[in-house]
């Protein structure tokens, strides 16, 4: 069956042949001046209230006598409008064509996107961004840039993309010429947006797409993506392998070889029904199918086999896929420490708990993750204090060996930046274990010479922390998901969970539950050190008798003459006694660690409350502005609030004043 529909001088052409569908668009069926959503019923406005139509013109042509004109200035709304790509959309398999020309005003630029959801605004498949004669092909919501070439300014060209969507494989060009290719991680295609961002000028004419339906073999297995691999040398990794059915037969068997480093591994898949269009994920077996990471970039290619028991299937051409591997070589003995500023009452800060696990699951033995607690039950405030002048405020927050402030979920990106500096000092830790008195020693053992006042620090940091009160309830703001998913190491969504996360369904990690001597360590006795010299430095804490020993870890820490953390060392208790202690002429003494005798209060952030804990007699509390001056001063005792709405915004320290002792938090009202 073939249907042509030609509107006023073939201003729109529709063609639908055995599974081919065609449009093109040239805008000469409208009048000078017409909103094109307004009055074609192919196009739409983008769905915002601030959305508005875009004109047709007879300024300039590519063919025929009129276009679109879009452009962003300081009178008008914000033009956004969409051509949906036909009913049949989106398009996951078969070969999608669009071409249009484009005219850039000199000096400016111009933009569209394509979606991947017949809802607008849900995912972004392809971002085309010109500006000043630059063209970058990208998708931004991912942040991966395919390619980057040149267009010509004050003149018609044409732009066409080809996306060959079922084996994933995205072509540019402009008038003709390839500008390259690539695989696209949105691999679908719904709709175009023409959008004008501040400062483009530009004119479209003649917009075209065609989609041509794939021909299916009767057996056909493909593999259509290899989950990416990276890591440090030496370390091991699991390919995972997704396998389409793109056959018209059902596939009940297959395997999967992966080829890396000389060596291939191998799963076999049995017992499963695969329809068409179907997808089965293979994941290798962790403990016995996995490869060792070898430096630099290298290819890993994995391949679908013996389909149904058969041998070879219909279409070999798709069988396999290549990706690129890279491994970073870690510096000897390093290991990089990252700091996370949290709270239960910090509904954003489950990101941050997140982002440890995984930086735990990726590079275990190379990273340690600290979660210092603000305004909670488990809060040590030293180390509460002393990170606060490093994020000042901001929560959730991280800093990686005490670089920049960042947000926890750029963990990675930091680390693989310091594991490869090489460090000056390497950190053994010892301990002596008894009853509940525990005393550490941490010895330096210099690679380098070093001059100036390096310091050692000494973390007490738990992995399994619980509590009973509602003072361990965690605000989830990703609950029932309008802020995306936040998908955690166990495969646990926190969008599917309550917006209080109830204490029995919680357990802390990387909880800090002390720092001795302080945040900013303790100096060395000297001031110079040659390579091949040690120093050693003595600590001693008093564990809370509720903690979980066997899951505590002693955190040594080498700081330079910066403040940054140059190396550390991390151990269990029982692996540091095994290392044996040392005693030393001095000891320094972790008297502020957080156990039930601790003043508390939370939250932290606060705006109108602050709810007392900890506190088992009478107490006085101040409340002094960053001046000093005292701005609020009651008499509290245990679980109490205290009203702090008449103060400005602003950090505040408070003071609890006591029978023979006397404490300080920092306060942030907001």
């Amino acid at each position: 069956m073939k249907k042509i529909i030609l509107l006023l001088s073939s201003a729109l052409i529709f063609i639908n042949v055995f599974g081919q569908i065609t449009f093109c668009e040239n805008f000469d069926s409208y009048t000078n001046g017409d909103p094109i959503a307004a009055t074609s019923a192919d196009w739409e406005i983008w769905p915002t209230p601030t959305s508005t139509d875009v004109s047709v013109t007879n300024v300039l042509s590519s063919s025929g006598s009129n276009s679109l004109y879009l452009f962003s200035g300081p009178t008008q709304g914000t033009q956004d409008v969409l051509l949906p790509f036909g009913t049949s959309a989106p398009y996951e398999l078969g070969v999608f064509e669009f071409s249009s020309m484009f005219y850039v005003n000199q000096g400016t630029g111009a933009y569209f996107n394509f979606q991947a959801e017949n809802i607008a605004g849900t995912t972004w498949s392809l971002d085309v961004k010109m500006d000043l004669g630059i063209m970058v092909v990208e998708n931004t919501g991912s942040g991966l840039n395919y390619l980057t070439s040149t267009y010509p300014e004050n003149q018609w060209f044409e732009i066409k993309v080809v996306s060959d969507l079922t084996n994933n494989m995205w072509e540019v060009f402009i008038d003709n010429q390839s500008q390259g290719t690539f695989t696209n991680i949105e691999n679908k295609i719904a709709s175009l947006n023409l959008y004008p961002i501040v400062g483009h000028e530009f004119y479209v004419d003649d917009v075209c797409w065609s989609y041509t339906e794939p021909t299916l073999e009767d057996l056909n297995a493909q593999v259509i993506s290899v989950a990416p691999i990276a890591g440090l040398t030496g370390q091991n990794r699991w390919p995972s392998v997704e396998v389409r059915n793109l056959g018209l037969n059902n596939i009940t068997s297959f395997d999967v070889e992966f080829l890396y480093n000389g060596v291939t591994l191998q799963e076999s898949v049995s017992g499963v029904n695969l329809a068409t269009t179907d997808i089965y994920t293979v994941n290798f077996d962790p403990l016995t199918n996995m490869i060792t990471l070898i430096g630099g970039i290298n290819i890993g290619t994995a391949t679908v086999t013996n389909v149904n028991g058969l041998g070879p299937d219909d279409d070999p051409s798709d069988d396999s896929m290549n990706i690129q591997i890279e491994a970073i070589d870690p510096a000897l003995g390093k290991l990089v420490i990252g700091e996370e500023a949290t709270g239960t009452w910090c509904g954003w800060c489950p990101r941050g708990a997140v982002a440890l696990n995984w930086m735990d699951h990726d590079y275990e033995g190379y990273w340690q993750g600290i979660a210092v607690h603000n305004g909670d039950p488990m809060t040590d405030a030293d180390y509460d204090n002393g990170l606060f002048v490093v994020h000042g405020g901001s929560y959730p927050s991280g800093v990686v060996d005490r670089t920049n402030n960042i947000d926890p979920s750029a963990f990675k990106e930091d680390f693989l930046q310091r594991i490869t500096v090489e460090p000056n000092g390497i950190i053994t830790n010892g301990a002596e274990l008894t009853g509940n008195t525990l005393k550490v020693n941490l010895t330096t053992n210099f690679q380098n010479s070093v001059s100036g006042s390096y310091k050692l620090a000494c973390v007490l940091v738990e992995d399994s922390v619980t509590g009973t009160t509602n003072q361990y309830y965690q605000a989830n703001s990703y609950s029932g998901g309008s802020a995306g998913s936040l998908v955690d190491v166990d495969g646990s969504d926190w969008a599917n969970k309550p917006s209080q996360v109830p204490a029995s369904q919680m357990i802390y990690r990387h909880v800090a539950r002390g720092i001795a001597p302080s945040f900013n360590g303790g100096p060395l006795p000297n001031t110079s050190y040659n390579s091949g010299d040690s120093e050693t430095l003595c600590f001693e804490f008093t564990l809370d008798p509720s903690w979980d020993q066997s899951k505590i870890h002693i955190v040594g820490m080498l700081l330079d003459n910066s403040g940054l953390i140059d190396n550390a060392s991390s151990t269990s208790i029982a692996d540091a006694i095994n290392n044996g202690y040392n005693s030393c002429a001095t000891t320094s003494i972790g008297v502020d660690l957080n156990g039930p005798d601790r003043i508390n209060f939370f939250p932290n952030p606060a705006t109108d409350n602050i709810y007392i804990s900890n506190v088992l007699k009478t107490t006085n509390i101040k409340i002094y502005d960053i001046q000093g001056r005292l701005v609020l001063e009651k008499e509290t005792h245990n679980k109490e609030y205290l009203n702090i709405s008449s103060l400005a915004k602003g950090v505040y320290q408070v003071t609890f004043e006591g029978e023979n002792y006397k404490e300080k938090r920092k306060l942030i009202k907001e």
